[in-house]
């Protein structure tokens, strides 16, 4: 749960005194200041005073994670020692306990990349406290200034917790709205009028916010040293045309494909690969599922270390980037993205520019691009939300993007195609791809403490004895047959409604995991309420504003780190790379 610096509000009555506190909410409160603390706020104060000169606006800080990957709460930056990806994991549970953990306590300590899937030891790296953000509040004290307006969907807003409105505040992503029914189906939000008997629709996110959004899934920049020529971990493989000009460079005349295989290695694999010696099992594409490197922190789990690999609900909403030059104005390239077998295409005709959206067999509309000449291009082409969108140089030419549904009873299970859901294919084209990323849509559970999917396995003979992982080697198994993994996925049920009111709101956490947030509430302490609201609903009155800004992530330790304690590195400089409008 992200609680955040306290508050109190004049708009509520003082809840009566507290109970024992959690865990969780003694790392939410404000810890004694530290020489580093005094550092960083000397360093951002000039900063600050600048930002908020003549704005109504109020600074937080992020304790812990329930809406990683947008804030980090307290939190380690790995950079993996296999691909050179820089990611980050979660220190904020048991924050206390963290602190005084004792040199072989912290030796065990251990995290997972999100690009490659290798386990990292951790232990003692540094542990950075949660961004610092700045709050706009007049939007909401005064909605009908120039400027302001809101709430809306998809702001991240903070707000007064309503179990305890007088102590503590949180920080989450509005999703559902006033007069609205809202449920939750397989990873996304739909909504329809409150009490109406209308079907319900899918809430779609503005392009911003689903960039923003979007977790990694694969950087081709980044491949781990040990699979470097080793062609049977190539995620991405050429056919029919293409071949690889250098690294993460492909090129094509004529015709070919260039196709993505979600080929990472099983715990087990890793650990031969490392050893060099023989793979206990041939590599296999495995689904693409909602993995958060932010939750792989090992420690937090001593008891089964394998639950940090227990991200088991399939995504199939992606989105892909990469720079594409055109040699020659001639021939068409198709980018292609697939869902539940479904093939989702954007052809674009590179001598006259014209691009056409296809979701299976149904045109969805064509749009002039800027790709008539030689040279370089910027593209994203992503299946989000029943939405196809493209961006070309940052120009969207299919506007919001093209939405698509589904005829009742279609499949939504993932199928065999999906172990290889996305392509770039030439026609008569002459062309250079680089730059490929991949990365998915946020799926949002049914509850923040389980998966939709948990993939159950039984111990085959002299599995334990072979090695602690192989839980999870089931899993990979399971993930690498959609035929075993479909019949689970397409028994997840929808929640039930959740029926907002006027004036009142639905939050819910990016990390949806491991966030605290409207699904989970209770009704904790109501005496300040004379409306009876719901457990999911956060009346307006409670809300403070809206995130806008991280002006302080964290100091960047650089050589030569001298330690001055065990998480504060000297020198070091401002992150400049994360210091970012919120969105």
């Amino acid at each position: 749960m992200s609680k955040i610096a306290k508050r109190p509000s004049p708009a509520v009555k003082s809840a009566p005194a507290p109970a024992e506190k959690t865990t969780e909410e003694k790392a939410a409160e404000k810890p004694k200041e530290t020489f580093r603390d005094m550092v960083d706020q000397i360093a951002v104060a000039i900063i600050l005073a600048i930002l908020i000169r003549g704005f109504d606006a109020e600074a937080f800080v992020i304790p812990t994670g329930s809406m990683a990957p947008t804030l980090k709460g307290r939190h380690k930056e790995i950079t993996c020692p296999q691909c050179s990806h820089v990611y980050t994991v979660n220190s904020s549970d048991d924050a206390e306990a963290y602190l005084i953990r004792r040199p072989e306590e912290r030796k065990e300590e251990a995290a997972i990349c999100d690009n490659c899937r290798y386990l990292t030891p951790i232990g003692f790296e540094p542990s950075f406290k949660g961004d610092r953000i700045l709050v706009m509040k007049f939007p909401y004290e005064f909605p009908t200034l120039p400027g302001a307006g809101g709430p809306n969907r998809w702001d991240v807003v903070v707000f007064h917790y309503p179990e305890k409105p007088a102590e503590t505040n949180y920080i989450k992503r509005l999703v559902g709205m006033p007069d609205e029914d809202l449920r939750i189906q397989r990873g996304n939000v739909w909504i329809r009028p409150a009490g109406s008997n209308d079907a319900f629709r899918i809430a779609r996110k503005p392009l911003s916010r689903q960039r923003a959004m979007a977790i990694m899934v694969n950087d081709d920049s980044h491949r781990p040293a040990l699979l470097k020529g080793k062609p049977e971990w190539a995620r991405w493989k050429t056919a029919k045309g293409f071949s690889e000009k250098s690294e993460g460079t492909f090129v094509v005349e004529g015709d070919g494909e260039l196709r993505y295989s979600n080929l990472i290695p099983d715990p087990e694999q890793w650990a031969a690969i490392a050893r060099q010696t023989s793979l206990p099992r041939p590599p296999r594409a495995t689904l693409i599922t909602d993995f958060y490197s932010y939750n792989s922190n090992t420690i937090n789990d001593r008891r089964d270390p394998t639950v940090a690999w227990e991200q088991t609900d399939w995504v199939g909403d992606l989105m892909v980037n990469m720079d594409l030059k055109v040699e020659k104005n001639e021939g068409t390239v198709t980018l292609e993205l697939v869902e539940a077998g479904v093939q989702n295409r954007c052809e674009i005709d590179l001598k006259t520019g014209m691009a056409v959206m296809f979701h299976g067999d149904a045109k969805l509309g064509e749009a002039q691009t800027r790709m008539t000449s030689r040279g370089w291009y910027a593209l994203e082409f992503a299946n989000i939300d029943d939405r196809l969108t493209l961006t070309v140089d940052g120009a969207t030419p299919f506007g919001d993007g093209l939405e698509y549904i589904d005829a009742p009873g279609a499949a939504s299970a993932p199928t065999a195609e999906d172990l290889a859901p996305v392509a770039v294919t030439s026609r008569g084209a002459a062309v250079q791809v680089s730059g490929l990323v991949l990365k998915r849509d946020i799926y949002y559970t049914l509850y923040p403490s389980r998966p939709d999917c948990p993939i159950s396995v039984q111990p085959t003979f002299g599995s334990e004895a072979r090695s602690p992982f192989w839980k999870v080697v089931q899993q990979f198994d399971i993930l690498s047959d959609p035929a075993r993994f479909g019949p689970l996925f397409a028994n997840v049920e929808a929640s039930e409604p959740y029926t907002i009111r006027p004036d009142h709101f639905m939050m819910m956490g990016d990390n949806s995991p491991r966030s605290a947030d409207s699904r989970a509430w209770g009704r904790g302490d109501m005496s300040w309420d004379p409306d009876d609201r719901s457990r999911w609903e956060v009346p307006r009155p409670l809300l403070i504003g809206r995130a806008f800004f991280v002006y302080w992530p964290h100091g960047v330790p650089f050589f030569p780190k001298i330690p001055l304690s065990q998480d504060f590195l000297i020198p070091f400089r401002p992150y400049f790379e994360r210091m970012k409008p919120i969105r």
